[in-house]
């Protein structure tokens, strides 16, 4: 059966369509986030219960590339490009484990944990880096003139970039804040022949300055607001579905940063759903630092508008960002109430705020 993705614009006034090999970004007619969109009507095609058995057959095979958290999900995630030029690292697949103590430290019977940092550079954006090198490998073998793929970040992604260009055998740079990321996570992109650019300046000051040198088509843009990310992220809430049997949890709670990841969570509840894996959405609960919350504060403003910030220092660097360049996404789904953390939970740096969104 023949299945095909593409960009499309997330403007809803708009809509422009992108092959997934064009070097794009943003809409180039509105300049709105671009996503990858899938033939649904050919996903139809197959029964729900079809694409459970398939997925099962393939989760933690040995069947190349299938075995893959990520690509034993192909079909939904990148449908045509060639197994040849998967660029994968075995990721996915993680632990969902019952966090009973804690649970109970909680009050709450039913308290699961997934460990998506189990992957090959320690974090989840290995999920979404897979999914990335993996299509400009693809394009480079089609004529694309990329020569190196770049990205800013507080170190996560740079580990990530790094470690499947290395291992895809292309050229990567990194943009990273001087002093806010760890010994261990400078270490990986030095030691996977990253070009590192220690700058004197934020994440934010970082990704300005990539988008600006990702504008020649050499050179390109690997952070999460290419879209191409969002699709190997997807997977996260694919895998806890169908860890659970196919049955969905009530809750998900995830932090925000750049709010990619929480964009990808949704995306991939929405699509089981569609295709009938699943009944009921749950509900996601995003968590942001007091001192870097945009997508808090376009909540309070019942997403009327999504305005940046001057992140402040926060005890996780990672979420350190004043404005979620995938925030966009985030507002398609508005949130119907807030919550905030109990008193003991705040202070400098800590995650006191969250913002709700999703349906029962």
């Amino acid at each position: 059966m023949s299945y095909r993705a593409w960009f499309q614009c997330i403007n809803p006034q708009c809509g422009a369509t992108y092959p997934l090999n064009s070097i794009v970004y943003q809409c180039q007619q509105c300049q709105s986030l671009l996503e990858v969109q899938h033939d649904r009507q050919a996903l139809a095609g197959r029964t729900a219960k079809d694409w459970k058995r398939l997925f099962a057959d393939r989760y933690k095979s040995n069947e190349w590339p299938y075995g893959s958290g990520v690509w034993g999900k192909k079909e939904w995630i990148l449908p045509e490009i060639d197994d040849q030029n998967i660029v994968s690292l075995y990721e996915g697949g993680t632990n969902l484990f019952w966090a009973e103590r804690f649970g109970k430290v909680l009050g709450l019977e039913s308290l699961w944990i997934k460990l998506c940092g189990n992957t090959h550079s320690g974090s989840f954006k290995d999920l979404g880096m897979t999914v990335l090198v993996s299509q400009v490998k693809h394009m480079i073998s089609q004529g694309a003139p990329i020569q190196a793929v770049a990205c800013a970040s507080t170190g996560d992604t740079s580990a990530a970039l790094a470690t499947y260009c290395a291992a895809a055998g292309i050229q990567s740079i990194v943009l990273l804040p001087r002093g806010k990321i760890s010994i261990a996570q400078l270490v990986q992109p030095l030691s996977n022949d990253a070009l590192v650019l220690y700058l004197d300046t934020d994440f934010d000051g970082c990704m300005r300055l990539v988008r600006e040198i990702t504008k020649d088509e050499t050179l390109y843009l690997a952070n999460s607001m290419n879209s191409l990310r969002i699709e190997g992220q997807a997977t996260v809430g694919i895998e806890i579905v169908q860890q659970f049997d196919w049955e969905a949890p009530d809750v998900l709670i995830i932090p925000g940063g750049n709010l990619g990841n929480v964009s990808a969570l949704g995306k991939g509840l929405l699509l089981m759903k569609d295709l009938g894996l699943i009944t009921r959405l749950p509900r996601i609960v995003v968590a942001q630092a007091q001192r870097a919350n945009p997508l808090y504060r376009s909540y309070l403003r019942n997403f009327e508008s999504f305005e940046p910030i001057q992140a402040q220092e926060t005890l996780a660097s990672a979420i350190q960002i004043h404005r979620g360049r995938t925030g966009q996404r985030c507002r398609a789904g508005r949130p119907h109430r807030h919550v905030q953390l109990p008193a003991h939970w705040r202070g400098p740096g800590r995650a006191n705020q969250i913002a709700q969104s999703g349906q029962e």
